[in-house]
């Protein structure tokens, strides 16, 4: 079981480990050897953010609708542990799918009002941050 497999790797070799999740999604034929929702279970059980964000970057790439909740999980998880790796991810501007108004939400209490800003639609959370950023 690749899960195992990983989980054994990642306590030795985590960039080795890395580079074969990465390898067991790009699959055969464009077919993953394992369902990408197993290989961020694995990571983050070992608080592997890193790791974990580098292979989501590289799985989510293609932009799909039901990549969605995988890249609010992925600008999450930034946003609670690493607020600058997720803005870098915001400045790519590589995903449309994740849950605008829930990662406005983390962006405003990680101070990025910024970018809370450009996620938010009701006019009452605009003036908060507003106020709150005095911009």
């Amino acid at each position: 079981d690749y899960s195992n497999l990983l989980q054994n790797m990642l306590r030795t070799n985590p960039e080795g480990a890395t580079n074969f999740a990465k390898s067991l999604l790009g699959g055969s034929g464009g077919v993953p050897l394992i369902d990408v929702n197993q290989v961020v279970k694995v990571f983050m059980e070992q608080n592997r953010l890193q790791e974990t964000t580098s292979i989501l970057l590289e799985a989510l790439k293609p932009n799909r609708p039901d990549q969605g909740q995988l890249q609010t999980q992925l600008l999450a998880m930034n946003l609670q542990q690493a607020p600058k790796v997720a803005e870098a991810i915001l400045q790519m501007n590589m995903f449309t799918h994740y849950d605008r108004s829930y990662i406005g939400q983390l962006c405003e209490k990680a101070g990025l009002a910024q970018w809370a800003l450009e996620h938010m639609t009701d006019a009452t959370d605009i003036k908060r941050i507003l106020l709150q950023a005095h911009l």
